[in-house]
C-alpha cells in the first residue's frame, strides 16, 4: 500500500529562542478552516498545519529545515517510512524565528481501518537542533459524505486561499463526495450553495445548484467518488457562512459542509 505525501514550506511568519513546534492544527487546505476531527476515510487527505520557532538562519539569512514524517498503521508498522522533504532554505523576509509549514497524506481506496499514529520530526541544519510532534488518526468506513474541501483564489485550484477575503475577490472552492448509491448503475447527485448569516439565517439570494449525474452503467458502477466545484463573489463585507449541502436523490440521503466565511473592505 502507497500513501501519498506532501511536505512544503512555507513563507516565514516572524528573538531566537530553543526550536519548537507550535501551534500544530488540522485543516481544510493549507489556509482553510480548521479541520474539527481527526478521523479520516479511505480516499481523504490529511492536512496539518504548524510552525517552527526558535529558527537559526544561515549565512544567507535563511531558514534551513529538514524535515521527516513518519505514518505508522494499525499494526504499528510505518507505512510511509521517514519520509523527508528536500532542504529548501527560505529567506526570513519579515525577520524573527519562525515559519509556517505542513504535511499532508492522502488515504488509498484500501486503507486498512483503524488507529495511525503520525510522527513528524524537524532538524534545523543551522544550529543542528530538533524538535518534533506525534498525531493520532483514525480511518474509518467511509458513509455518504464530503471530503477534502478546498478553497483557492483561482478556478484551476492552483493557488489556496482561505475563508477570509476582501471586497472583489471571487473564491474558489472544490470537494470531493463519498459512499452515493450506486445500485442502480447510475448516480444522480445536487449540490446546493447557501450563503447564510452569522446566525445561519438564509440570506435570500438564489442558491448554486449544481447537479453530478452518470448516467453511463459502467461508468457509474466504477465510479469511487465525486467532484464538484463552484465560486462565491465576495462583493460586500459581512461575516457569512458557506452551507454546501449534496443530495443522493437516488438513495434520498445528504450530507453537508459548513464554513464561517468573513469579507473585508481592502
Amino acid at each position: 500500500m502507497r500513501l501519498a505525501v506532501v511536505l512544503i514550506l512555507l513563507a516565514p511568519l516572524g528573538a531566537f529562542a530553543k526550536l519548537e513546534i507550535r501551534n500544530v492544527q488540522p485543516a481544510h487546505g493549507v489556509l482553510g478552516p480548521p479541520r474539527t476531527s481527526d478521523d479520516v476515510v479511505p480516499l481523504d487527505e490529511y492536512l496539518v498545519r504548524y510552525q517552527v520557532a526558535g529558527i537559526k538562519p544561515d549565512k544567507d539569512g535563511k531558514a534551513d529545515l529538514e524535515i521527516t514524517a513518519t505514518l505508522s498503521g494499525p499494526d504499528g508498522k510505518a507505512v510511509v517510512p521517514g519520509r523527508k522533504t528536500p532542504p529548501a532554505p527560505r529567506p526570513l523576509s519579515l525577520g524573527g524565528d519562525v515559519v509556517q509549514t505542513f504535511g499532508s497524506f492522502t488515504f488509498p481506496e484500501k486503507a486498512p481501518l483503524g488507529a495511525y499514529k503520525l510522527t513528524v520530526a524537524v532538524r534545523d541544519r543551522t544550529s543542528d537542533e530538533t524538535t518534533s510532534f506525534e498525531r493520532k488518526i483514525t480511518c474509518k468506513a467511509p458513509n455518504f459524505q464530503i471530503i477534502v474541501p478546498r478553497f483557492f483564489h483561482d478556478s484551476e485550484g492552483k493557488v489556496p486561499a482561505g475563508t477570509t477575503g476582501l471586497v472583489g475577490e471571487t473564491l474558489h472552492y472544490s470537494f470531493r463526495v463519498l459512499g452515493y448509491d450506486k445500485s442502480q448503475k447510475k448516480v444522480a447527485l445536487i449540490m446546493t450553495v447557501t450563503i447564510l448569516d452569522n446566525d445561519g439565517k438564509d440570506m435570500g439570494a438564489k442558491p448554486l445548484e449544481v447537479k453530478g449525474d452518470i448516467n453511463d452503467p459502467t461508468k457509474a458502477t466504477e465510479s469511487r467518488q465525486a467532484n464538484f466545484t463552484g465560486s462565491v463573489q465576495l462583493h460586500r463585507s459581512g461575516e457569512f457562512k458557506l452551507k454546501i449541502v449534496v443530495e443522493d436523490t437516488i438513495a434520498k440521503q445528504t450530507t453537508a459542509f459548513e464554513v464561517p466565511l468573513k469579507v473585508f473592505m481592502p
